[in-house]
């Protein structure tokens, strides 16, 4: 059997769709878990502080399979030591229990926020060393 190699040159949504749409279907097939999601209602936590009129801060995730997952937190640098993520963190925690998760999972850079995460208990679970170049990646988690 003969097999052709074909490298696109263009970005292809098309194709990238393809292949979502094929993973998904395996996934369905050999995950009970990823066949119920897809047709769950996923409850997501959007928490924001403003002043002014001003965001300055805000935290994203979504809670599902018993973990909150923790996609965003953001806090502006001129309001950086200010006690701002600790309470965004704080509520999103307390929310995401209340939804049911057990557990948090968040990534961050070694040069945004892995000490920070540190101080509320966050333990990496993996870590991919120099990504990018000079840099590490952290996956953490944390229990509830």
């Amino acid at each position: 059997m003969t097999f052709t190699i074909t490298r696109i040159h263009e970005e292809d949504e098309s194709f990238q769709q393809f292949l979502t749409t094929r993973l998904r279907e395996y996934n369905n097939v050999h995950s009970i878990h990823h066949r119920e999601i897809r047709e769950a209602n996923v409850p997501v936590i959007q928490l924001k502080i403003e002043q002014e009129g001003h965001v300055i801060a805000g935290l994203y995730g979504s809670v599902y399979w018993g973990w909150f997952d923790l996609d965003r937190l953001w806090v502006d640098a001129d309001f950086h030591g200010q006690g701002i993520g600790s309470q965004l963190i704080g509520e999103g925690e307390a929310l995401a229990k209340s939804l049911g998760a057990a557990r948090v999972k968040l990534t961050t850079f070694s040069f945004q926020a892995k000490t920070f995460y540190e101080k509320f208990g966050y333990t990496v679970a993996g870590v991919l060393p120099d990504y990018p170049p000079g840099s590490d990646y952290y996956m953490m988690m944390k229990g509830l």
